[in-house]
């Protein structure tokens, strides 16, 4: 049986070498088996992605948009870097050739929905690029890898209905935008109100959060999915585990929501729960998350997939890190 969780080395992408010094919602995943480790006593396995497809990329994004994304100025659009967040002259390789790490993330999504169909439940230590839009990528996002894993399985008749449920602090734009008017896909997105970004698209079930709502988040994301599970039957979860939402977030734009650790660990495992207990697979990215704290909300999450899947044991955890 493959491991439920995909994970590689290369996720930690060093940033320096292009040139890059920016908060991006860096890797998160080692820190989260360095944890996992640390508590079981045992370097815990993961499968190793391989490159997505570009066959499997153009099912979601045109070829023109990709064609473009040699040259350096598309890159710099898309990262919105600002002062001295980018020095190409310190620059040891070219913006464009982060395509290749993208790629890996992307194939490491659609090795993840691949394994949970399989076994149940899994996780990308990475991932989750929302705001990629078929013909542009914006908000960090070059390729959005949840649509092409999404598409890639419909494709190969693997799965034909397919819920993301995306509890990232910002709005799942460019997912809502890709399938709007797709009835074998439903998107549902939990997000700040006062968020970027400013124009919203339009998912089948939006729940914007007020700042002054943040006591509300828990029940209203709550009622939402159980809401979407009324209106839709899906084979498969897709699970955008966005940790900006969480107090220690860093971002500055993130500020609008900010939930302490056992909130966030009570939205992440009513997620988990809900569909381990339908017996609907359920597959996880992290999404965004910036700073050095955020990854915290990502290891609890992981750990409750992994003990709902089996793979650990179910032992009394402790409610701080």
């Amino acid at each position: 049986m493959r491991s439920p969780l995909v994970y590689s080395p290369r996720y930690n992408t060093s940033l320096s070498q292009f040139g890059i010094d920016k908060p991006f919602a860096l890797d998160r995943g080692q820190s989260v088996l360095e944890r996992l480790s640390e508590e079981f006593g045992e370097d815990f396995p993961y499968e190793l992605p391989a490159p997505v497809e570009l066959d499997d990329v153009l099912l979601v994004h045109t070829e023109r948009y990709l064609k473009s994304l040699s040259d350096p100025n598309v890159w710099i659009e898309i990262m919105e870097f600002k002062g001295a967040e980018y020095r190409p002259e310190e620059a040891t390789r070219p913006l464009n050739e982060l395509i290749d790490d993208i790629l890996l993330k992307c194939g490491g999504t659609l090795l993840a929905a691949e394994i949970a169909l399989e076994q149940g439940l899994s996780a990308n230590l990475g991932g989750g690029y929302h705001h990629a839009f078929p013909d542009c990528g914006r908000g960090f996002c070059v390729l959005h890898d949840i649509a092409i894993a999404a598409r890639s399985l419909q494709k190969r008749n693997l799965c034909k209905s397919i819920m993301i449920v995306d509890l990232d602090f910002h709005q799942g734009d460019g997912t809502a935008l890709v399938f709007s008017g797709d009835p074998s896909v439903y998107t549902l997105s939990v997000h700040s109100e006062e968020g970027w970004p400013e124009e919203k698209q339009r998912s089948d079930l939006d729940v914007s959060i007020r700042s002054d709502e943040t006591h509300l988040y828990l029940e209203k994301a709550k009622q939402s999915l159980l809401k979407a599970l009324d209106e839709f039957e899906p084979e498969l979860c897709i699970y955008v585990a966005g940790s900006d939402p969480y107090e220690l977030d860093v971002l500055p734009g993130t500020s609008f929501i900010k939930l302490d650790l056992e909130q966030m660990r009570a939205r992440d495992e009513f997620v988990i729960d809900t569909f381990a207990d339908r017996k609907i697979p359920l597959t996880s990215v992290f999404a965004g998350g910036y700073g050095p704290d955020v990854w915290h909300v990502h290891y609890w999450a992981t750990r409750h997939m992994l003990v709902r899947a089996g793979a650990l044991p179910n032992v009394p955890a402790g409610h701080s890190t």
